[in-house]
């Protein structure tokens, strides 16, 4: 028996147009552990047996559960070892960490603004989403205006960032060309987390949504055969001899100054809101800045890895990443600060036994399908 029929198939419970669940399933594909897509908008039996209102979520055969991507595919690297997505070395490793991280978080915001903002996109995406959820594609105006509100409007965006937030997609899109004229994947020639964490956004929102993946194919054809590239590739056509290649290239210094003097600062002032139990915060960064935007326990959890991940490297290698970041800022006085604890580890130690009959029954499974958190 190989090793990917050991303990498969695996039921994904997620929908093809979310954000999380198309890094997972690039994951799986990539790897190819056996699994099938299953509804995943019916978020009350996923809070039925893990007691989180969020998709992607993975059902092993043996009914253990897994929930949020990023802690799943480390399960996954644990049980399929092979071809990793992690470079051996320590340095490139937390690179790769980095970017996933960033990836995951930061680009939340302009993938809610290309999918809400512009006409064409909010009617298309509300239709579809209202369609699988509720079987009510008329109500997509609804859901729509909903989204907007919850986390572009409500969650630090103005009309004087607006215009900021839409840009930070051509940001990307701009490093990541550069990337792809010359390798087949961000550091190297195999995936790595940091390709995850991008693709996130990048193939269920800027690459499929009409109007970003119109600018993607014509502004970035290299990217666009990168999101193509990734989901065909399979970690045993590209063989087990991997090629890092550390960062490096003028692409890389707008990127950096984004992490060190934005993305990086805006995770310590969550943490310290979360810390001060203020629900939300004003950030003021370099590059970009939200007025009164959300208090996320989640982001005090990622800062948490982050740090953990850095002072856990020898002297060599975080000289190396402190070079790295040194054209744009110092990054290890906030990866060395006091940490503020989300108290998070022991909910995404996984995988979870399934909650089913301790907690909560599914008598009305239509409410938490339109009411959940529709964060994924």
């Amino acid at each position: 028996m190989t090793q990917k029929n050991l303990n498969a198939p695996y039921r994904l419970h997620g929908v093809n147009i979310s954000y999380f669940t198309g890094k997972l399933e690039a994951y799986m594909r990539y790897k190819d552990i056996s699994h099938e897509l299953v509804d995943g908008y019916d978020l009350g039996k996923i809070f039925f047996h893990t007691g989180i209102k969020k998709m992607p979520a993975v059902e092993t055969p043996q009914g253990q559960w897994l929930y949020d991507t990023t802690p799943t595919i480390q399960w996954f690297e644990t049980v399929y070892p092979d071809t990793p997505i992690t470079p051996k070395n320590k340095a490139l490793a937390f690179v790769s960490l980095l970017l996933e991280d960033y990836g995951d978080e930061w680009l939340w915001r302009p993938a809610m603004w290309w999918r809400w903002m512009p006409p064409v996109s909010r009617r298309a995406l509300g239709t579809r989403i209202m369609k699988g959820a509720l079987g009510a594609p008329a109500l997509w105006w609804y859901f729509a205006q909903r989204q907007s509100r919850e986390w572009l409007w409500g969650d630090g965006m103005t009309k004087d960032n607006s215009d900021a937030v839409r840009d930070m997609y051509f940001e990307e899109l701009e490093f990541l060309e550069a990337v792809f004229v010359n390798q087949a994947f961000i550091l190297g020639s195999h995936p790595s987390a940091a390709d995850f964490g991008y693709f996130a956004s990048m193939f269920r929102h800027f690459g499929n949504d009409p109007d970003p993946a119109e600018i993607m194919r014509a502004r970035a054809p290299h990217t666009y055969a990168w999101l193509a590239r990734l989901w065909n590739t399979k970690a045993q056509a590209l063989g087990a001899k991997q090629h890092w290649v550390f960062p490096k290239g003028r692409h890389w210094t707008p990127l950096l100054d984004r992490i060190a003097n934005d993305y990086l600062p805006y995770l310590k002032a969550n943490a310290e809101a979360f810390r001060d139990e203020e629900k939300r915060f004003d950030f003021v960064g370099k590059n970009h800045s939200f007025r009164r935007t959300k208090t996320t326990f989640y982001r005090v959890w990622c800062l948490e890895i982050l740090q953990r991940h850095y002072r856990a490297m020898g002297a060599h290698d975080k000289a190396r990443i402190d070079g790295l970041f040194a054209p744009v800022g110092r990054i290890s006085k906030i990866l060395n600060a006091r940490q503020i604890s989300a108290g998070m580890d022991d909910l995404f130690a996984m995988p979870k036994p399934s909650l089913k009959g301790t907690h909560i029954s599914l008598s009305s499974p239509r409410g938490w399908r339109l009411g959940a958190q529709p964060r994924n």
